[in-house]
């Protein structure tokens, strides 16, 4: 029986087959359960326990997304150039560092909103570096053919996180208060570095190479996007969803506390349904790319799923259909994100993959703090309801401009693609 659900499972989930990934997988997920639990915390310190400034919610986002504009272009140069395994264990021990000092802070009320701040930036930048290292990390733990496979489980690791850190998060802070959120994201760290230390590479002799200079290098795989002007199409899809809608979720803490009065417990149900959505997303995604012959079906649907989803969710007035609403825009936003991202990776030339991660991180985390930014005014100017039905209708409306351009080309090159 047990040996028959593993191979279902082998069969539904190949990458993992591989058991590098399998510790990944595990390690990983544990790890993000906190990082969900720190960023639910780090949100209701900064609204409404240290301030009631609701824009600080955008601008603290934007902070420690801006370091990803400045290094992350330069970072994807760079991963080809380091061990991969030993740059992912010091990124991961910086973050323990980085969660520790602050639960000291906050445990013995010295906790200021300039720390929050500082710290944000700190962490930015070390996921400015991580994030592409991270993405070309995995892609070595498994065969070329399962890796859409990896690609979906991962996000589901990241969103599954996401679904159970903001509702422990939630509970924590209600419970024995915001400090312990973030000593156990310092902890959970550890998992990530565990599973790191007991995978096993087959012993390859490194061959050492002359690189160009950064700068030339970025420029090389600039100028391949620009040749290749379907990869700035589906670049730009990402980034608009990214712009437009993923900011929305630092609202939250506002239509927790101000809209439908349920408190922490309400924002970190709000966070999880989403998680719930888009682990729904990344455990189904890959029967459903393997299925489906024209993938940019797959994108167009998921777009026109979350304008629809988050124009509703701007306008209900019952929690539970919030909750409801907010599952499926997980379920749309994640399938969108996951196919643009799997068309991409899989056909990119390999010599050019760290490269190319670092830009879609440039332009997928990038756009955040521009994008928070955004909402911090717009909800100053009109309340969240129309905010997000403002920011559901522009993407709607970005989408369709940027893919009109290239018109029947899209669909083509696509095909030719995948």
């Amino acid at each position: 029986m047990l040996q028959k659900v593993r191979h279902d499972l082998a069969s539904w989930l190949p990458a993992l087959r591989s058991k590098n990934y399998r510790l990944y997988f595990v390690g990983q997920g544990i790890s993000l359960i906190g990082g969900w639990m720190q960023i639910i915390a780090e949100q209701w310190l900064v609204y409404p326990v240290l301030t009631q400034n609701k824009s600080l919610l955008g601008i603290e986002n934007a902070v420690g997304m801006l370091p990803t504009l400045l290094f992350v272009l330069f970072a994807g140069v760079l991963v080809d150039r380091v061990d991969k395994r030993k740059m992912f264990i010091l990124f991961q021990l910086t973050y323990t560092l980085i969660a520790f000092v602050l639960f000291i802070l906050i445990a013995t009320n010295q906790i200021q909103i300039w720390h929050l701040f500082v710290a944000a930036f700190i962490s930015g930048t070390v996921m400015a570096f991580e994030n592409p290292t991270r993405q070309t990390f995995v892609i070595e733990l498994v065969d070329r053919e399962h890796l859409p496979s990896a690609l979906s489980l991962s996000s589901s690791t990241f969103n599954s996180a996401r679904a159970i850190g903001p509702a422990l998060a939630g509970l924590t802070i209600a419970a024995i208060g915001i400090a312990p959120a973030y000593l156990l994201n310092a902890v959970s760290f550890f998992a990530v570095i565990v599973s790191i230390l007991k995978m096993k590479f087959p012993n390859v002799q490194r061959v050492e190479k002359k690189h160009p200079p950064v700068w030339e290098g970025l420029k090389e795989g600039l100028r391949y996007i620009k040749k290749n002007k379907i990869y700035i199409a589906l670049l730009g899809i990402v980034g608009s969803v990214t712009f437009f809608t993923w900011p929305i979720t630092t609202l939250l803490p506002v239509f927790a506390h101000d809209v439908f009065k349920t408190g922490e417990v309400g924002f970190g149900l709000l966070q999880s349904a989403f998680g719930v959505g888009a682990v729904i997303a990344g455990f189904s995604f890959y029967t459903i790319y393997e299925k489906i012959r024209k993938k940019y079906y797959i994108i167009f649907i998921g777009i026109g799923m979350v304008v629809l989803l988050l124009s509703l969710f701007a306008w209900t007035r019952i929690f539970f259909v919030a909750l409801f609403l907010m599952c499926l825009v997980g379920m749309a936003m994640s399938t969108t994100y996951l196919c643009s991202n799997t068309i991409i990776t899989m056909s990119i030339p390999e010599y050019l993959r760290g490269r190319m991660m670092s830009i879609y991180m440039f332009v997928f985390m990038g756009g955040m703090p521009i994008g928070a930014l955004l909402s911090s005014g717009l909800i100053s100017l009109f309340g969240p309801r129309m905010t997000v039905f403002i920011c559901a209708l522009a993407t709607g409306v970005a989408v369709v401009s940027l893919v009109s351009i290239l018109r029947g080309k899209f669909q083509e090159k696509i095909m030719e693609m995948v």
